[in-house]
C-alpha cells in the first residue's frame, strides 16, 4: 500500500510540473505562421501559432502573433490578453507594443494606446504606420501639435501614401490653418486621385475660405463615388445656400433628409432655405419637425420663432423665444433674438433687458450693440419728447417703412462651414462672419422723400435687411446714404463691405472695412471680413494679420 501511495504521489508531482519546452518545434510552427499571415489563411495561422504555443510556452513571438491573429478576427479581449503574455515574456518586444496599442486604439482607450505607441517608439520601432497610428491617437486626445508631428514623420517614410497627407490635413483644419490643410488635400488627392474622403475634407476647408464656388465641385466628386454620402449631400447644401441660391441647397438637404430623415440639424437648415425663399409653410413643418425630434434645442424654438414672425403670429414668436431662455439661459442668441422682436414691437424697456443681457453673455455680438444702440434711442425719444425734438429730427418709423419683418437675428442651424476653434494663429483666411440672420418679409425702400428723413441709424438697419434679402445693390445704396449722414458709422462700413463681398468686388468690399477699422479699431468682426477680402485680393499677408487680430480681440 506504501509502495502504492508513492506512486500515485509521484505522477502528480511530475504532472505539476511545466512541460519542457521544444524551442525548434516552436520556431517550425511559427514559421509556418508568418506563410499562412502572407497567404490571409487566418484560421491555419492561428492554429499554427497555438501548436508553437504548446510547443514552448515562453516563446513569445507566438503570444504576439496570436494576439494579432485573434483582435484581426475579432477576438479582441483574447487578442489583448495573448499580447500581454507576449509583454510578459518579453517587455523589449516593440512590436507586440505596437499590436497592444493599436487594440487598446479600437477600444477607445486612447491614453492607453499612447502609452503603448510610445513604447513601441522607445523599443526601436520606427515604421511610418507607427508614428501614423500614434498621430491617430493624438488627434483623439486633442494633442493637435503632436499629431501634425507624427503624421509628418510618416509621411517622410512613405511618400507615396496618401492616407497621412489627408488625415495631416484634418489636423491643420482643426488647428485652422486652412491653407496647410489645402496643400495636403492636393496632395493626397494628386496620388489618389479616386479619394472622395480627401475630396469632402478639402471641399469643407474651400467653405472655410469662402470658397464655395470650389467647395461644391469637390462635394460633387464625393456624390459621383458616393451616391447615399449624407454628409457630402448636407455641406453641398450650406455651400449653396451661402452663395444664395437657396433652392439648390433645398435640394441638396433634401437627398440629406432622404438618407436620414431625422437628422434636426440639416432639417433646420433646410427650414432657413425655405424661409429665405420666403416659402413660410415649409419653414415652419421643418422646424416643427425639428422640435419633435429634439425638444430641449434652443436653437430650433429660436429658428421656429422667427418662422413664426415672418408669418406675422408674433405671440407664438414670443413664446418659442421664451422657451429658448428657458431651456438654456446663457444662450446669448435666443435673448438677442427676443430683444430684437421686442424692438420691432416697439417694446423697448423689454428690448433693452434682453440686448444688454444678450451682450452680457457675449460682447462681441455686433448685431445686438447695433440694436442696444437705436433702442436707447427710441426710449429718449419717449422719454424725454421735448428734449428729444431738438436733438433728433422727426423721422418716419423704420417699422412703418417695412410692412412686416420678423425678429433682426433667429439662430439658424444650417450645417456650419467652420472649424473647431482653437487659439493658434491660422494660416489663411476664414470665411466671411457675418451674423446669420432670419430672411425678412420682400422689403419695399421708402420712396426717396422719406429716405431723407430717416436716421443713419434707421437707414443702416433698412440696409442691413435689404442685405439679408439679397438685394445688395439697394442694400449699398442705403448704406451710403446712412455713412453720407453719419461718416464715422463703422457698423454701416461693414455691412457696405459685406454687399460688395457678396457680389464679388473685393476690393471695394476691403476699402469699406478698412473704413469701418478706421472708426472702430476693436471691431473684430470687421478685421475678419477684411481678412477674407484680402485672400480673395491676394494679400495674404495682410489677410493673415487681420485675422490674427480678429482673433486677440475675441472673434470666434
Amino acid at each position: 500500500m506504501r509502495t502504492v501511495i508513492c506512486f500515485i504521489f509521484a505522477v502528480f508531482s511530475t504532472l505539476a510540473q511545466p512541460a519542457k519546452g521544444d524551442l525548434g518545434k516552436a520556431k517550425k510552427a511559427f514559421e509556418r505562421v508568418l506563410q499562412l499571415q502572407e497567404t490571409g489563411k487566418m484560421q491555419d495561422a492561428f492554429k499554427a501559432c497555438t501548436e508553437a504555443i504548446e510547443a514552448d510556452e515562453t516563446f513569445a513571438p507566438a503570444w504576439r502573433e496570436r494576439g494579432k491573429i485573434r483582435w484581426q478576427l475579432g477576438e479582441t479581449e483574447f487578442g489583448a490578453a495573448d499580447l500581454n503574455r507576449a509583454l510578459a515574456l518579453d517587455p523589449n518586444d516593440a512590436d507586440a507594443w505596437m499590436l497592444r496599442g493599436d487594440i487598446l486604439a479600437s477600444a477607445g482607450k486612447y491614453t492607453d494606446a499612447l502609452n503603448d505607441y510610445n513604447k513601441a517608439v522607445g523599443y526601436g520601432r520606427d515604421t511610418a504606420q507607427l508614428f501614423y497610428s500614434r498621430a491617430v491617437v493624438e488627434v483623439r486626445l486633442k494633442m493637435l501639435d503632436k499629431a501634425v508631428l507624427d503624421f509628418t514623420k510618416a509621411i517622410k517614410l512613405r511618400l507615396d501614401a496618401p492616407g497621412p497627407y489627408k488625415d495631416r490635413g484634418v489636423t491643420y483644419t482643426l488647428l485652422n490653418q486652412f491653407q496647410d490643410a489645402l496643400e495636403d488635400y492636393n496632395r493626397a488627392i494628386s496620388l489618389k486621385p479616386d479619394y472622395p474622403e480627401a475630396y469632402i475634407e478639402r471641399g469643407y476647408v474651400y467653405g472655410q475660405l469662402g470658397q464655395f464656388d470650389r467647395a461644391i465641385p469637390d462635394f460633387t466628386m464625393v456624390l459621383k463615388a458616393q451616391p447615399d454620402n449624407f454628409k457630402a449631400y448636407t455641406l453641398r447644401g450650406a455651400a449653396y445656400q451661402q452663395m444664395n441660391q437657396p433652392q439648390a441647397a433645398v435640394i441638396d438637404y433634401s437627398e440629406a433628409l432622404k438618407r436620414q430623415p431625422n437628422a434636426v440639424s440639416v432639417l433646420l437648415a433646410r427650414g432657413a432655405a425655405y424661409a429665405e425663399m420666403q416659402n413660410f409653410p415649409s419653414s415652419l413643418a421643418d422646424r416643427e419637425k425639428a422640435i419633435e425630434l429634439d425638444p430641449k434645442s434652443p436653437a430650433a424654438y429660436v429658428a421656429r420663432g422667427g418662422t413664426h414672425h415672418l408669418m406675422g403670429n408674433h405671440d407664438k414668436g414670443f413664446a418659442d423665444r421664451d422657451k429658448a431662455i428657458e431651456l438654456n439661459p446663457k444662450f446669448a442668441e435666443a435673448w438677442l433674438a427676443r430683444g430684437s422682436a421686442h424692438f420691432l414691437m416697439e417694446h423697448y424697456d423689454k428690448a433693452k433687458i434682453d440686448l444688454e443681457r444678450a451682450l452680457a453673455l457675449n460682447p462681441t455680438l455686433e448685431e445686438a450693440k447695433q440694436v442696444l444702440a437705436q433702442t436707447d434711442e427710441k426710449l429718449v425719444v419717449v422719454k424725454e419728447p421735448v428734449l428729444a425734438q431738438k436733438q433728433v429730427a422727426p423721422t418716419e418709423s423704420t417699422l412703418s417703412a417695412i410692412q412686416t419683418l420678423a425678429e433682426k437675428q433667429a439662430v439658424e442651424a444650417v450645417p456650419v462651414l467652420a472649424a473647431v476653434p482653437v487659439t493658434k494663429p491660422q494660416t489663411a483666411a476664414p470665411v466671411p462672419v457675418v451674423a446669420k440672420q432670419a430672411p425678412m418679409e420682400p422689403i419695399v425702400p421708402p420712396d426717396a422723400d422719406a429716405k431723407q428723413g430717416l436716421s443713419a441709424d434707421n437707414l443702416n438697419f433698412l440696409a442691413r435687411e435689404l442685405n439679408q434679402v439679397g438685394d445688395f445693390r439697394k442694400a449699398i445704396e442705403m448704406f451710403s446714404q446712412a455713412v453720407t449722414k453719419k461718416p464715422d458709422f463703422p457698423i454701416a462700413y461693414n455691412g457696405r463691405g459685406y454687399a460688395h463681398m457678396r457680389l464679388g468686388e473685393w476690393k471695394l468690399a476691403e476699402e469699406n472695412y478698412s473704413l469701418a477699422i478706421k472708426y472702430n479699431p476693436r471691431y473684430a468682426n470687421a478685421y475678419m471680413n477684411r481678412s477674407a477680402a484680402r485672400a480673395k485680393l491676394n494679400n495674404t499677408a495682410g489677410s493673415q494679420q487681420d485675422s490674427a487680430m480678429a482673433k486677440q480681440l475675441g472673434a470666434k
